[in-house]
């Protein structure tokens, strides 16, 4: 059974991965989010948990933050950024992300490198995950991690993981 907990529940020195929509909420300033992902955020900076991504949350928080941007800058909706952004890729250019850099290279956050791919196709099915989700949980796996702090709920799925939702 998963176990939501709340941030003190985490044991201090423990391993967690983050998954991308907590960055994001940070970054974009979420108005539920941002006090808790914030207090979050600095207990990984300070050293209390150790944080972990994968390449896929990288890429995700770089394209969640590119695309709202873009959006409120040229006042289109979120469906049409794939049909705008094609034949305007200068705009990429004036999205400033070094904030998005910064965050991303947070002390005490760690880059979790390389997954097995019959662990994804394994989790897809065992735990009826998307893609990115699947490789999330690769990467728990492959680095011994049971805690996460996500704001998905199909990760409530997963029977060994704890959860730190915002």
């Amino acid at each position: 059974m998963v176990n939501n907990l709340k941030q003190e529940i985490i044991p201090p020195d423990s391993d967690v991965f983050i998954d991308s929509n907590i960055f994001t909420y940070h970054l974009l300033g979420h108005k539920r989010y941002r006090d808790s992902v914030k207090d979050f955020l600095i207990k990984i900076e300070s050293g209390i948990y150790t944080g972990y991504i994968n390449e896929v949350v990288v890429s995700e928080v770089y394209h969640n933050f590119i695309r709202v941007i873009i959006c409120d800058k040229f006042n289109i909706q979120p469906v049409d950024f794939i049909r705008f952004i094609k034949p305007n890729p200068e705009a990429i250019a004036e999205v400033d992300l070094s904030k998005v850099t910064a965050i991303l290279s947070m002390k005490n956050l760690q880059l979790i490198h390389g997954i097995k791919i019959d662990m994804v196709e394994e989790n897809m099915k065992m735990y009826n995950l998307l893609s990115s989700d699947a490789i999330h949980l690769s990467s728990c796996k492959l680095q011994n991690i049971e805690y996460m702090a996500t704001n998905d709920s199909d990760f409530e799925r997963v029977d060994f993981l704890n959860l730190w939702m915002p």
